[in-house]
């Protein structure tokens, strides 16, 4: 089973998880009967570790890292890349793909765009 993990920065304040909690709660209720987690790379909990092992606990045998991200930097490059690394040696019959950061999608550049001329 494919499994969805959104991944992202994580904050000192609460108040940051906010978007991404809801990001998480509308895709799970858009998508009831696919399994998706949601982690933080610093600061804010469940943790890479932990949101992998919930997945896995739940029957993933495919986890599609989704990188909350707006850039490829070294969070997704290197971070990303050495807890994947750490993930597989846990789960060795778990294959782990990553999607691209959100904001190097052409659709969501697009739709930002659109949003930032209703500012004008």
């Amino acid at each position: 089973m494919t499994a969805i993990l959104f991944f992202a920065h994580g904050s000192r304040d609460s108040q940051w998880r906010v978007p991404f909690d809801a990001i998480l709660a509308d895709f799970r209720g858009m998508h009831a009967t696919k399994l998706a987690e949601l982690a933080f790379l610093e600061f804010m909990q469940p943790d890479f570790a932990t949101s992998v092992k919930a997945l896995v606990d739940q029957d993933a045998t495919q986890i599609r890292v989704i990188p909350l991200f707006l850039a490829t930097g070294a969070h997704t490059r290197k971070d990303l890349t050495e807890l994947i690394e750490q993930a597989q040696e846990t789960h060795a019959g778990v294959r782990f793909t990553v999607a691209s950061p959100i904001g190097e999608v052409d659709s969501i550049r697009s739709a930002i765009s659109s949003w930032v001329a209703t500012q004008l």
